[in-house]
């Protein structure tokens, strides 16, 4: 213990050493820097804490797109956890919709009441009229 400094320090009942608050006054004392410049940081962190903030605005969700395979253009959609996906219906010259599928060769269909958890493509399926 004699190696410890004991300047600002106290020892208790079980001859532990506790460090007084104002020795920690102390730590900063070889930091130059000016208020100026503390003001440039803390500006900038701001700035740096809305842009990521906008941009996680911005992009949240989860993008639902459509492949019609021949139909006419469905747009994708944006869509929250939980949503369900709105159904817009394709038209193709000699085809009649049959639903969309998760699987380009229509293997399976895709159940609209499903709820979203991810991005996905749905691919349009068609039967010959």
């Amino acid at each position: 213990m004699a190696d410890i400094e004991t300047k600002n320090t106290t020892e208790n009942e079980k001859g532990e050493m506790k460090v007084s608050p104002l020795s920690l006054q102390n730590i900063y004392k070889n930091i130059h820097i000016s208020v100026r410049t503390l003001d440039y940081i803390i500006v900038g962190l701001i700035a740096l804490l809305f842009v990521v903030l906008l941009i996680g605005f911005n992009n949240r969700g989860f993008v639902v797109e459509f492949d019609t395979q021949g139909g006419t253009t469905v747009e994708s959609q944006k869509l929250m956890y939980g949503d369900k996906v709105e159904l817009v219906i394709p038209e193709r010259e000699g085809y009649k919709f049959d639903g969309y599928s998760l699987y380009q060769s229509c293997e399976d269909r895709y159940d609209m009441d499903s709820e979203v958890t991810g991005s996905f493509r749905l691919y349009a399926c068609w039967i010959t009229d």
